[in-house]
């Protein structure tokens, strides 16, 4: 099969002819569409990940994935072949991943793709929303409060965002002027561009009583700790990216907590179900070729990617 891989830690990567895997006991083996991208990628590529899971050589970046069963393992009783499916890699091994032609996926990972939605859309799904509902989790908000969202326009955002307004949530939108309608289309009440103003000021300006939590998916550390300084006692900082200042934070009442999706895989059952009624949207999506991937990976790398990147195999 041709798949993208990398070789060491912080290499270019390319396009290469690679064995098929083999679905063990509980997978089965994808014919892959489509697959979604992610800073996750750029990081388990640079290997900021390498003290915490084992990984795999020749690397095969890809969490995401959307395409058609082409083989059951042993054991399988929910998919046969020519399901269409979509989900993500639950494993605790980086490098057996999505972007190729072929992945063998656990298929507590996985499920039935709508036939509603193509599959760029479905390989955007998982990752993103699962992680978002782990911050959302996480920061423990309730209708009323008021929560600041660093990078609430980019994968991850899209979807924080429309899980916190849907549940009463005054969500402020801290992203690019150019995003700012987006942000509001996914339900923010207010938009801070942290490009044209100095953002931790307009926030202290518009709520002199500080804010309830704040989530942190952009992993810049001057905004991070600027707003957390506006969470009032009995807030959480929750962060996905980097850990927030557990000791600092306590010692004025403030909880620093670092989430990360596999705290709400368990959710994904839920949170597929509410994009198959449409009670959350999918967002803004920007499609490639397997042949750009490196293109995509340039994009995904400026950190200024409205909505979610996808690869079309």
């Amino acid at each position: 099969m041709r798949a993208f891989a990398i070789d060491g830690f912080g290499q270019v990567g390319s396009i290469r002819d690679l064995p098929d895997p083999v679905p063990g006991d509980g997978e089965v083996l994808v014919q892959v569409r489509a697959a979604g991208v992610s800073t996750t990628d750029l990081a388990v590529m640079a290997g900021m990940l390498k003290d915490y899971l084992e990984h795999k050589f020749p690397l095969v970046p890809g969490i995401d994935a959307s395409g058609v069963v082409e083989r059951v393992g042993p054991g399988v009783e929910e998919f046969k072949e020519g399901d269409e499916v979509y989900g993500f890699v639950q494993r605790p091994v980086m490098g057996l991943g999505t972007w190729a032609e072929r992945v063998a996926l656990p298929v507590g990972g996985i499920r039935p793709k709508p036939a509603s939605l193509k599959h760029e859309q479905t390989a955007v799904i998982a990752h993103g929303a699962l992680t978002a509902a782990a911050a959302m989790d996480a920061a423990a908000v309730s209708p009323g409060d008021r929560l600041v969202l660093l990078g609430a326009t980019g994968g991850v955002g899209s979807y924080a965002t429309q899980l916190a307004t849907t549940t009463g949530v005054h969500v402020i939108a801290v992203t690019r002027g150019e995003y700012a309608d987006y942000a509001r289309s996914l339900g923010a009440a207010d938009v801070i561009d942290y490009t044209a103003t100095e953002p931790v000021e307009a926030a202290r300006e518009r709520y002199p009583n500080g804010v309830d939590a704040l989530i942190d998916l952009a992993g810049i550390p001057e905004l991070s700790s600027g707003f957390a300084d506006l969470v009032h006692s009995g807030g959480r900082v929750v962060s996905v990216i980097m850990p927030p200042d557990v000791e600092g934070l306590a010692a004025r009442g403030v909880e620093g907590i670092l989430a990360n999706r596999m705290l709400a895989e368990h959710r994904f059952p839920e949170i597929a179900a509410r994009i198959a009624e449409g009670e959350i949207r999918l967002p803004a999506i920007q499609t490639f070729s397997f042949e750009d991937v490196g293109a995509a990976l340039e994009l995904q790398a400026t950190r200024h990617v409205k909505g979610k990147l996808a690869i079309a195999m």
